[in-house]
């Protein structure tokens, strides 16, 4: 009888085990969610009780800009231009006036250095509280395009979907018991930068949750028309990282121990923090397997779970390396009609309809929206009062950088692959012809901040004989 009980008690123990990590089963609330429009606001949607959730205010929110750049030029102008025009904060120059000559180090230590060690030393030294948002991107390569409270709604969005995802995968049990959940977004990108360490290879990380024939019979092959323009955008990209300040400094720790302990680190990661930050994605995601798996030694194991999660659709960043033919500058009518904007190229004399021009735009399948994304449509207009002979605009009828294979318009671009782009795309931004006189009405200094906390005025970060350069109407002027 003793071993019938204890044979009961058994099996009712394992049941409430299994039930315990059964994929999770959304809410009420968590389905209303998939209603909505992809970016409507959903905090009021939300039932906390089951996934981690804690979403930042996108109009209350306080947001640091830090931009890796030891000197200045005209394309770290454009990214402060950009920023400054669609009201974000001044940025932080990390690694300001920095020579980086250390021969034994690619690049004088330039990446490594910029994007570790003084990225740490910045998020460190920065007067912030714990719950701040801090952005960390390319200073001379990224171009902004919406506002900040678009970033970061959908910096709140995204990270719901991830953890509604991650609950599903791994069970809800194991989502608290291994505090797994996302925190901290990177950018998407075709290429693996893999350390040369033990236990990272590019294979083992997870696969993007993309339409396999996002590229036609040639997706995932190096047919098309460069040797990665037909592959999955589904490994991590620097070119920016987006968390909170407590979550990105945490990141950041580790990934400096990392580079301390690693002999001959500058060779094994490639001179790169990118494969840095792929050794600490790829710990993670062992660890997230040995959960799923059901191997709890997991829970004794060292905390490799810093929240990581990519950018897979380009919703904050489209990285341009090997995807040069996946974005377009599309104008949005109210009526619902998209076209290509004027400035494209792309266009024939016959059409400017992106749909009818096809393959010849681009080598995915079109999956344009079907609108003006709502969290576009409902955000404040640029202001550009009393600019020329343009007195007001709403986003209707601007130029936007488009994704043309997952239809998403990005906060943000990341010229990463062809960088002439930076020179013969500028003018297509929505802003640069009007960018002169924006920039005269703008409120509040202009400029940005060194890591020392020094002020550096406009007229000293880009002086006079740059402005053809950084002015797309004064260029085309003259």
């Amino acid at each position: 009888m003793a071993i019938l009980f204890s044979l009961i008690a058994v099996f009712f123990i394992l049941i409430s085990v299994r039930r315990a990590f059964l994929p999770f089963t959304p809410t009420k609330q968590a389905r209303l969610i998939s209603r909505f429009s992809k970016y409507e606001p959903i905090l009021e949607y939300m039932d906390n009780g089951d996934i981690p959730w804690n979403p930042i205010d996108p109009d209350n929110a306080k947001l640091h800009v830090l931009l890796p750049a030891s000197k200045s030029n005209p394309n770290l102008c454009k990214t402060t231009l950009s920023l400054k025009l669609l009201g974000y904060p001044s940025p932080t120059f990390m690694g300001w006036k920095e020579l980086f000559n250390d021969e034994d180090q690619v690049d004088g230590g330039a990446r490594l250095g910029t994007k570790i060690t003084y990225a740490l030393h910045s998020v460190l030294k920065t007067p912030a509280h714990d719950d701040d948002l801090v952005l960390i991107a390319d200073g001379y390569d990224t171009w902004f395009q919406l506002p900040p409270n678009v970033l970061i709604r959908r910096f709140n969005d995204m990270t719901l979907s991830a953890n509604y995802r991650l609950a599903d995968k791994v069970g809800k049990r194991a989502v608290r018991s291994g505090k797994i959940e996302q925190k901290i977004l990177f950018g998407a990108r075709k290429e693996c930068d893999s350390p040369r360490v033990r236990g990272v290879r590019c294979d083992s990380l997870p696969k993007a949750p993309l339409a396999k024939n996002l590229h036609y019979i040639n997706s995932d092959s190096q047919l098309g028309a460069s040797e990665y323009n037909s592959e999955q955008p589904q490994f991590l990209d620097s070119g920016y990282i987006l968390g909170r300040m407590i979550d990105v400094r945490t990141l950041l720790i580790r990934a400096k121990e990392i580079v301390d302990s690693t002999p001959h680190a500058e060779e094994a990661y490639l001179g790169s923090p990118q494969p840095v930050f792929n050794h600490i994605y790829a710990e993670q995601e062992r660890r997230r397997n040995r959960w799923q798996r059901r191997l709890f030694p997991a829970v004794f194991s060292r905390n490799s779970e810093f929240g990581i999660g990519i950018d897979y659709f380009s919703e904050l960043s489209h990285s341009t390396f090997g995807s040069e033919r996946d974005s377009e500058y599309l104008t949005y009518a109210d009526d619902g009609t998209i076209e290509l904007a004027p400035s494209s190229t792309t266009a024939t004399a016959s059409s400017r309809d992106p749909k009818l021009l096809g393959y010849h735009l681009s080598h995915c399948a079109l999956n344009l929206p079907s609108a003006l994304p709502q969290d576009i449509s409902t955000s404040p207009p640029p202001v550009i009062r009393d600019v020329e002979t343009r007195p007001q605009v709403s986003w209707q009828g601007l130029p936007l950088f488009t994704h043309l294979c997952t239809g998403t318009i990005p906060v943000l671009i990341h010229h990463n692959g062809d960088k002439t782009l930076r020179e013969t795309t500028w003018q297509n931004m929505w802003f640069a012809p009007l960018a002169t006189g924006m920039l005269s009405k703008t409120q509040g200094a202009v400029g940005g901040w060194t890591d020392t906390r020094k002020w550096i005025e406009w007229q000293e970060l880009c002086p006079a004989e740059w402005e053809d350069l950084i002015f797309a109407n004064k260029s085309r002027a003259g």
